[in-house]
């Protein structure tokens, strides 16, 4: 298949985030899309479960049935419609008409699945059923034979894993070949799975008991058993068959008109994530949680295994586990935080996540991924981490010295302390002494630093106060600046199965709408706090305006105590006898 290829037809682009996306908005761009370069393709490959689209679609377009659409099946249901002489600019109109069409062909199939088989129906599926009769390879285990055939695929794409040969293999090797172990070192994710193929068809066709191996040759044997058996199945004679056919050609026809430019806007482009009044496939519901209401919400099928590779997104991500009243089912989602700060969030918070269909469910979080969101919470970051360390290191040397002084006490109620007469009153006197020499060191600290600046007028004081904020905070905005650039939504759709073939970045304003802050409605009124009796904030701000201001005057005008200098010693003047003394010389 060709990647790059040239087209006659004139493209036109839209640039969301610094990505340029093609625009699907006529029917000519639908129709030439086969000659449009593989590498401006937004997705290359996505999965068909896990996403918000019409699940009967996906399972049309996935004619290889692997579970995923990719490229070349997008593009062989174009050329189905052309074949079919859609108009294609027909495919953006919603029309009630092909609504209605659907539902009358649901319901035609519905009807045909109840109706009575003709007799060559009839007589096509006896001889069916009749086949193993005369052919006893169809079932070599009897009646268990479809039990251990679902056994054998559980585990057949993981076993041919393992005994998939290399390609740069020599033809001779030094090493014996590898045998499968049927209960030891296995995976624990496999080790279920493993025991039931081993129960049910290697034992009985092989006789291998659980401390035994599997060889290649063996494996290779047993799916040679099952083939006939495989074969017969997928013979099964379909009732009303040409009915059948028509009726499905009639519902992709409807279908593909309905539903194929939204999810060109899915998977060629990604339209629909970036106008806030859609919602891309890939988007399961919106979680509430910690003030915010959170759009950007994924599918995830192992969380484990999702959070290693989601985490290259550099967004902060939060995985939760939805519960529902009244039904056993569990989901797990993944959100990306977009906005607002990352402090609230720990694993066991709870929230609700509504669902595309309106349902509620119980999220209890999980795992946070944390990462700033904000240049606002950049800003504070190291001051926040400056006092969580001080704060840290105070409380450690208070707890190390009441526990020095409860060990005193304690030695003195063992009556250790009369062997040791004044040991206690010793150690709580070393703490009190040293608690003060911390005091005083911070004292003195404090100290040089008002000398050091009590010599500046206020306004260079005020100056150098924010460059010292500057030179902390500075580095850590300019960081999470580059760092927020960098957020990519694709390295999560990738986490999830998908093929992202492009970085789906955002911007500050798109982080905004993904990510939604509590705020009251416009020309709301807050009432006062009741139980709020003294504005202790304001005055506590007031307080220490008037002291900056009381400081900088004081600076200003040199009557801070330490800006004081001391007076220049006066000039001593020459005793009489010392001014004869020299006035003799002179003369002499």
């Amino acid at each position: 298949m060709k990647t790059d290829t040239t087209s006659e037809h004139k493209w036109k682009f839209f640039r969301t985030a610094r990505l340029a996306q093609v625009k699907i908005e006529t029917g000519d761009d639908i129709a030439h899309l086969a000659e449009l370069d593989r590498k401006l393709w937004t997705v290359l490959s996505s999965p068909t479960t896990g996403v918000r689209f019409d699940a009967r679609m996906l399972a049309l377009m996935d004619t290889d049935g692997d579970g995923r659409i990719r490229v070349p099946e997008v593009l062989a249901a174009i050329d189905w419609l052309k074949s079919k002489d859609v108009n294609f600019d027909d495919l953006f109109k919603d029309s009630q008409d092909d609504h209605a069409a659907l539902d009358k062909v649901m319901s035609d199939q519905a009807d045909l699945a109840a109706a009575e088989p003709s007799d060559a129906d009839k007589a096509a599926l006896k001889a069916w059923e009749d086949a193993p009769k005369t052919d006893a390879s169809i079932l070599p285990l009897g009646e268990g034979t479809a039990a251990a055939e679902a056994a054998l695929a559980a585990v057949e794409a993981e076993i041919d894993a393992f005994f998939t040969v290399p390609s740069d293999l020599p033809l001779v090797t030094e090493e014996p070949d590898k045998s499968l172990p049927l209960s030891k070192n296995l995976n624990p994710k496999w080790q279920a799975a493993i025991a039931a193929f081993a129960k049910t068809v290697a034992g009985p066709l092989l006789g291998k008991d659980a401390d035994s191996e599997l060889t290649r040759l063996e494996w290779a044997d047993l799916k040679a058993k099952f083939a006939p058996y495989r074969a017969w199945t997928a013979s099964k004679p379909v009732m009303a068959a040409d009915a059948k056919a028509k009726l499905e050609e009639q519902e992709r026809l409807l279908r593909y008109k309905l539903n194929l430019v939204s999810f060109l806007r899915n998977y060629v482009n990604q339209a629909d994530l970036y106008d806030p009044a859609c919602q891309a496939m890939f988007q399961t519901g919106t979680l509430y949680l910690a003030e915010r209401a959170c759009s950007l919400c994924f599918h995830v099928a192992d969380e484990g295994a999702h959070s290693a590779l989601a985490g290259r997104s550099e967004c902060c991500l939060v995985y939760a586990k939805l519960t529902r009243k009244g039904t056993a089912e569990t989901r797990t989602i993944c959100a990306a935080l977009t906005a607002g700060c990352t402090a609230p969030l720990y694993a066991g918070r709870n929230g609700i996540f509504i669902d595309r269909d309106g349902l509620d469910w119980d999220a209890t979080v999980t795992k946070v991924v944390e990462s700033q969101v904000s240049l606002r919470e950049a800003f504070w970051a190291p001051w926040r981490k400056l006092g969580e360390t001080v704060a840290a290191q105070v409380k450690k040397f208070i707890g190390d010295r009441q526990t020095a002084a409860t060990e005193g006490v304690t030695k003195a109620a063992d009556g250790s302390a009369a062997k040791d007469k004044g040991g206690n009153s010793a150690a709580i006197a070393s703490s009190i002494a040293a608690l003060g020499v911390g005091v005083g060191m911070m004292g003195a600290a404090f100290a040089g630093l008002i000398g050091l600046v009590a010599g500046l007028p206020w306004w260079k004081t005020a100056l150098a106060i924010v460059a010292v904020i500057l030179a902390v905070s500075l580095p850590s905005v300019i960081l999470t600046w580059f760092k927020l650039r960098r957020r990519d939504l694709g390295a999560i759709l990738n986490a999830g199965g998908w093929a992202a073939n492009r970085p789906l970045r955002f911007s500050n304003g798109l982080a905004r709408e993904f990510t939604r802050l509590a705020v009251l409605p416009p020309g709301a009124l807050a009432a006062r706090d009741p139980y709020s009796r003294t504005p202790w904030g304001r005055i506590i701000a007031a307080i220490v305006v008037a002291l900056a201001i009381l400081l900088g005057w004081a600076w200003s005008a040199e009557r801070w105590p330490f800006s004081k200098k001391a007076p220049a010693p006066a000039a001593q003047t020459q005793s009489a006898p010392q001014a004869q003394c020299a006035g003799t010389e002179v003369a002499k």
